[in-house]
């Protein structure tokens, strides 16, 4: 992890647009990228690590926003790449090409106060549904009071994951305060002792929250690794039909090369190219 946040650290000195990785003056190709915030951080650490190998021959311009926004994007050809945080829906536009790159943990997190150390399927029901509404009905809590929810906006794939994977499709309830992006979920339950979301496990394990296991399984990167954390989804590159020129290169090498590979596994699960 520690390895990780310096890698994270020496990108924060080149100059963003939009958190975007710039387009460097020698380029001779610009990739534009823009989607989900949950894979933000390895996207951007990828595309540092491609530039750099590139000689600068290829840039980056990476925005956030959501998957929804991703996906809409690259329909209307506005960006080369969308960054996805979910499987492809029967809703998304037609003629998109998925690439999958790396598979996360979905982590429910609560304030670092609130000791929670496990909940099952039929408890996080129960609180996100709004059925339970204090944290005295809650076995384990050691928080007082009412619970407070916090989940995302529509446009994030990381809650339709967790719909499908903790709520049998069902939907958060509408009490809950809905944060635009991981960061911001993060910090709202970091900052309110009566607070629980949800978070992949790369932003779930920055040692500002308390990561729940889910039945009894801490939300870890060698859990998910190994198959133990069954709570998983994948992160995808998305074109508008099959990825070609500089946006095919840079998705087959991060697909293929053991540079690409490396950086995935310092907190993310690598997929095979032939997934």
């Amino acid at each position: 992890m520690h390895r990780i946040r310096r890698i994270a650290a020496s990108l924060a000195a080149v100059t963003l647009i939009g958190s975007a990785v710039p387009a460097i003056a020698s380029a001779t190709s610009v990739i534009t990228i823009s989607g989900a915030t949950a894979s933000f951080p390895l996207v951007q650490l990828l595309a540092h690590k491609y530039s750099k190998l590139e000689h600068n021959k290829v840039s980056f311009r990476i925005s956030q926003g959501g998957t929804t926004i991703g996906i809409n994007d690259v329909a209307a050809g506005r960006v080369s790449i969308a960054d996805v945080s979910r499987d492809p829906l029967p809703t998304d536009p037609s003629g998109l090409d998925f690439y999958p790159i790396a598979e996360y943990g979905i982590c429910l997190v609560t304030n670092k106060s609130n000791t929670l150390p496990s909940l099952n399927e039929q408890q996080i029901q129960a609180i996100f549904e709004g059925k339970d509404k204090t944290w005295s009905q809650v076995n384990g809590a050691t928080a007082s009071g009412s619970i407070d929810l916090y989940s995302r906006t529509s446009t994030a794939g990381v809650l339709t994951n967790f719909k499908t994977l903790f709520l049998a499709n069902k939907s958060v309830a509408a009490t809950a305060a809905e944060e635009s992006s991981e960061g911001l979920l993060e910090q709202a339950v970091a900052n309110d002792p009566l607070g629980i979301g949800f978070l992949s496990n790369y932003r779930a394990d920055q040692g500002t929250v308390n990561p729940v296991a889910y039945n009894g399984v801490a939300c870890t990167r060698a859990n998910v690794a190994s198959g133990q954390y069954t709570a998983t989804a994948r992160f995808y590159e998305v074109t508008k039909g099959p990825a070609t020129g500089a946006t095919g290169n840079f998705i087959s090498w991060i697909r293929t090369s053991k540079a690409a590979r490396k950086i995935i596994s310092t907190q993310w699960v690598p997929i095979k190219a032939t997934s």
